[in-house]
């Protein structure tokens, strides 16, 4: 989880400075151009309605309850590491809203979100919370491995996916918030690990004892 966590910082940090020198504007615009010449009415409700149960009041009371549940499945100790995901995840994007400072796309939702775009609050939230429940869900064996699997991928794809195709965010911005949250996620599953040994080593000590 370390060794991840690095990587994300590392991607994060390439992809923060070619964003703030506007190295990725022509990739950015061709992803919008191409989505707003292609959208259909029946994705725009399906993205919409993605969007909304994917946004970050919804995103931080799964977590709440998915900490809820370890807290009477496992320990107080487990819930506490689920709960860093979301904690974490909105003092990330307000903190590097207000470093990177970058307009929205110039639409309606530039209008009706008026807060800085990089990165995607939706994304980072729900790829923190959904990547580090499904680790921890299947570490509890709660979950099987597809399941996991899905809730970790499928979760923050579709909702990244909705804000693009709203036109509220930039390609690049979901992308700096499913890194941001995948940075996260990996703190938090590892301090989930470290609590997990520790509790371990300390039942051990106490039969040998």
């Amino acid at each position: 989880m370390a060794l991840l966590g690095l990587v994300a910082v590392a991607v994060f940090t390439l992809l923060g400075a070619t964003v703030s020198h506007g190295r990725t504007a022509a990739f950015d615009d061709g992803v919008r151009t191409w989505i707003l010449a292609h959208r259909g009415a029946a994705m725009l409700w399906f993205f919409q309605w993605v969007s909304r149960v994917g946004s970050v009041t919804p995103m931080v009371l799964f977590a709440i309850t998915g900490a809820v549940l370890l807290w009477f499945r496992a320990s107080r100790r487990t819930a506490s590491a689920v709960l860093v995901a979301p904690a974490a995840a909105v003092a990330a994007y307000l903190g590097l809203k207000g470093v990177f400072q970058r307009t929205r796309p110039s639409g309606v939702g530039n209008v009706l979100e008026g807060t800085y775009s990089f990165p995607s609050a939706h994304a980072t939230t729900s790829a923190a919370i959904c990547c580090t429940l499904a680790y921890v869900f299947w570490r509890e064996r709660i979950l099987r491995g597809v399941p996991a699997v899905l809730l970790a991928v499928l979760g923050p794809g579709l909702v990244g996916m909705s804000r693009v195709y709203l036109d509220v965010h930039w390609a690049t911005d979901v992308a700096g918030g499913w890194i941001a949250g995948i940075f996260i996620a990996a703190l938090s599953t590892g301090l989930y690990d470290s609590t997990h040994r520790a509790a371990s080593h300390h039942q051990e000590a106490g039969e040998e004892g």
